[in-house]
């Protein structure tokens, strides 16, 4: 049986934008044994992939304790295939002594200067790449240049280079089934009608006033063609209160929504601090889908066929079309077109 260990500890829209790569790795390598190591964060949806075998969760702030624990995976089996594809520091180090016969990995190429001087910085180093892994791809995050990087592609020729036969492009997300009466009971109470799911998350943080109150003008058009259900992560942000000013707003707190102020518009509600697997169920009901180019937004809905539509900063559009799934339904907004002409004529 061969062995397989794949490293992605890294963001849960980052593991979801990887999925179909790591379906392409079993369907390839149907009789195999396959050891994700994931993150904290994202091992909450990795579970719910069941042609997983093993889990390894890398936390930071015990990795001595875990290298220890997990000592024989890391160091003293014999793997067919390692996959480096988290990009981070400590499970470079890890797999740089993993044993394994084919190691693939992409390398990350930053352009940064030094007194106007520019300079290449490689991670991993080039003496490492070519010490340590024996397929790998160079991908350059200079985000201004004209050749397009995509990562999902990468990922895919990386895979090709191994004659990896590809089924699927296609995000993957597994409902987790504990969530369903919870969300279907709520509906059923609170909305029972088709709704557009605006999301809002901590990247808001990083827009204009002028950017928020644009928006909500969009909202509110938006509302008129059917109910809006704001929802939102469990960080907090700096417009989470004038949200909660405007609209209906609901607060899931132990497996139940508890109704904090009801308002007039009952065509938006608010929800806040939902878990990721239960806010999977409003991504998956949905007629359509809007963020701030939020992870779970934009890497879910593919899976559900759902249209998304991406509010960004234009000096953003370069960097975003790295990450957009190759099977999408995907439509882009700049805060920078949001004036009230494009306002009035916008059709969801």
């Amino acid at each position: 049986m061969k062995k397989i260990i794949v490293f992605k500890s890294d963001r849960v829209g980052d593991l979801i934008y990887f999925s179909p790569c790591l379906k392409t790795i079993k369907d390839n390598n149907k009789e195999s044994l396959i050891t994700l190591v994931c993150s904290k964060y994202n091992y909450q949806i990795a579970k719910n992939y069941k042609f997983i075998d093993k889990y390894i969760i890398l936390d930071n702030s015990i990795f001595l304790f875990t290298l220890i624990k997990y000592f024989k995976d890391f160091f003293l089996t014999k793997y067919n295939y390692l996959f480096q594809f988290d990009g981070k520091s400590k499970s470079y180090l890890i797999s740089f002594f993993t044993l394994a016969s084919i190691k693939s990995t992409i390398c990350f190429v930053k352009n940064k200067k030094f007194f106007n001087f520019p300079y290449r910085v490689f991670r991993p180093r080039k003496i490492f790449l070519n010490i340590f892994f024996n397929n790998f791809l160079f991908c350059d995050e200079k985000y201004s240049d004209q050749k397009k990087i995509h990562y999902q592609t990468l990922y895919f020729n990386i895979l090709e280079k191994l004659n990896f036969h590809i089924y699927n492009k296609k995000n993957l997300f597994f409902l987790d089934k504990g969530f369903e009466n919870i969300y279907y009971s709520f509906f059923n109470k609170s909305i029972n009608s088709d709704y557009f799911l605006f999301h809002f998350d901590e990247k808001w943080n990083r827009c204009t006033d002028s950017d928020f109150i644009n928006s909500m003008l969009l909202l509110k058009k938006i509302s008129t063609s059917g109910h809006v259900v704001i929802t939102t992560g469990i960080k907090n942000f700096k417009f989470l209160k004038d949200l909660k000013n405007n609209f209906t707003t609901y607060s899931y707190n132990k497996n139940k929504f508890n109704l904090l102020e009801k308002k007039e518009n009952v065509s938006v509600c608010v929800i806040e601090s939902l878990p990721l697997n239960l806010l999977a169920y409003f991504i998956k009901n949905s007629k359509k889908n809007l963020s701030y180019h939020s992870g779970p937004i934009v890497h879910i809905s593919p899976s559900f066929n759902r249209e998304i539509i991406d509010l960004i900063p234009e000096k953003k559009n370069n960097e975003i079309d790295r990450w957009i799934p190759i099977v999408s339904n995907y439509r882009r907004i700049n805060f920078e077109q949001l004036n009230k002409d494009f306002i009035n004529n916008f059709k969801i």
